[in-house]
């Protein structure tokens, strides 16, 4: 072989290499969604672990009935034992009971079977109480199991849903950052607002320009009263003014002439 000893430490490395460029191409919303796929493949485990969890409290319960059924029957069989033995205790060698009698050796056999049985089923429900115990603790332990297993996928749900926000919160950036305006398209526009502008100006100018033409009174613009003319009084004082200068250049030659 051309690789010789080294051909699995190529293959580890070729490997590691491949899977870590796969990782690289996978999208955040690819994980996200294999994340979310992941939580909810725990739902049959934790529905398995609950049917569990409520067998075992059933089973628990049946055994506490039936401990309790059994204890309050030892009881009574306790209660009739005493009964016959301090019966025998008085020496007697009948005994009536229920309007029957029996005799001495009937009695004390009839005590003899209570007392086994007593003892049998005594020992029946103790083995049970050490079984109750048992099936307790096996309960309580999955219980806590099953608080945990829910809790934590809980906790799994709460922060899927906070990555979740994080990456529209992301994305919505992206999306600003990613919008690119086109300034040329931008100085057009705006060089279209101007030259329609300009247009709008230039047919305004030729409205006014017109009105003129026609002789209208431009009431649009803001006109100054005009000043109150005395056209005859100037022309009176422009003359008066000449003819009191040609009286004054008479007299003055007058008095200038020969003296006889």
């Amino acid at each position: 072989m051309l690789l010789g000893s080294d051909a699995s430490s190529y293959v580890k490395t070729m490997g590691s290499n491949v899977r870590d460029a796969v990782r690289q191409e996978i999208s955040v919303e690819f994980e996200l969604d294999r994340i979310r796929t992941e939580v909810d493949d725990l739902l049959p485990e934790i529905k398995k672990h609950l049917k569990t969890v409520a067998s075992q409290s059933v089973d628990v319960k049946d055994l506490e009935r039936s401990i309790a059924s059994r204890e309050a029957s030892l009881a009574q069989q306790k209660e009739a034992i005493l009964t016959l033995r301090k019966d025998l205790e008085a020496g007697h060698s009948t005994y009536t009971y229920r309007t029957v009698s029996y005799s001495r050796a009937e009695v004390e056999a009839d005590l003899a079977h209570r007392f086994a049985s007593f003892c049998t089923a005594e020992d029946c429900v103790r083995r049970d109480h050490q079984i109750l115990t048992a099936q307790r603790d096996t309960l309580r332990a999955n219980q806590r199991k099953l608080d945990t297993m829910l809790s934590r996928k809980q906790d799994l749900a709460v922060k899927i849903a906070q990555l979740e926000a994080r990456l529209r919160q992301v994305q919505a950036a992206e999306a600003i950052n990613s919008m690119q305006v086109d300034d040329s398209q931008l100085a057009q526009v705006e060089q279209l607002i101007r030259d329609v502008g300009h247009a709008l100006d230039v047919r305004e100018s030729m409205l006014e320009t017109e009105g003129q033409v026609l002789g209208r009174i431009p009431v649009e613009e803001a006109s100054q009263p005009a000043e109150p003319t005395d056209l005859l009084g100037d022309i009176d004082r422009h003359f008066r003014g000449d003819q009191a200068g040609t009286d004054k250049s008479a007299e003055s030659a007058g008095s200038s002439g020969p003296q006889l």
